[in-house]
């Protein structure tokens, strides 16, 4: 993949668009290419700002009442409503519910672009999830990576934040039982994450941070067989803490790391 092929996939891919084979490619390229990375990141914070503006902008949120007075539109008043020949057996009830379907359809569609957004996202974090689990599995419990981890300090210096924040993050104290024992960056499945393993109730842990759109509180992922998996904001990127420990300690101890993560990695 070529730095042309960059400039023309870049929205694509910070929507979250991609196949994950391209998106693969692209990563494997920005890796490598200093001015490919600069230029995703410009287009990154634009965005973000953009986000942020439109999230703050009073006149652009939907006013309390205006549920209220869309539906007092559609409704049809009482006077309105002519009742026919008696052969024609049409009550005030089907036109009403005639007029209420249709209330729902114009709801429906004005959230539907949300709803298949959200879909998009959902499947793209669950994807980015059993992938989490993969580096874990083949990194922190057994060391079967095609490429050699390097320093997060060296990371930071070859693909910039979140890596050489997370080379100084220290945890918060948890029920006593959080050692620490590793920090890294690797890469698995051509995704690159900053990585620090650590002992958690008797378990070993990963905590991995990616560039990717966090969810906005931390949820647990699907997980049919091996280690549980819960995502969670890192600023604004994605992280994950994965274990081969019950659902909800995994999910409390990501609730535990957020809010200290973000402000670390902020």
């Amino acid at each position: 993949m070529q730095c042309r092929d960059i400039r023309e996939l870049a929205d694509s891919f910070l929507s979250e668009q991609l196949l994950v084979e391209t998106n693969h490619e692209l990563l494997r390229h920005l890796e490598t290419c200093p001015d490919c990375r600069v230029d995703i990141a410009g287009r990154r914070a634009i965005r973000d700002q953009l986000r942020a503006a439109f999230a703050r902008a009073d006149d652009l949120r939907p006013r309390p009442e205006f549920t209220v007075e869309l539906l007092a539109r559609l409704r049809p008043s009482q006077s309105a409503i002519v009742i026919p020949e008696p052969a024609m057996e049409i009550s005030r009830r089907s036109v009403l519910q005639s007029w209420w379907a249709l209330a729902a359809g114009v709801a429906l569609a004005a959230g539907g672009g949300l709803f298949v957004r959200h879909s998009n996202s959902r499947s793209r974090l669950a994807l980015l999830a059993r992938e989490a689990s993969g580096d874990h599995q083949n990194c922190a419990v057994k060391f079967n990576l095609r490429e050699r981890p390097i320093q997060l300090e060296e990371a930071g210096r070859r693909f910039g934040a979140p890596y050489a924040a997370l080379a100084t993050f220290e945890p918060p104290v948890v029920d006593g039982s959080l050692d620490m024992l590793e920090r890294h960056s690797c890469v698995y499945q051509g995704r690159r994450y900053g990585h620090v393993v650590f002992r958690y109730r008797g378990a070993l842990t990963s905590l991995l941070v990616t560039d990717g759109t966090p969810p906005a509180t931390p949820e647990l992922e699907p997980s049919d067989a091996g280690p549980a998996v819960a995502s969670l904001p890192a600023g604004r990127f994605l992280g994950f803490i994965v274990a081969d420990l019950d659902r909800p300690s995994v999910l409390r101890l990501a609730q535990i790391l957020t809010e200290p993560l973000s402000q670390h990695l902020a």
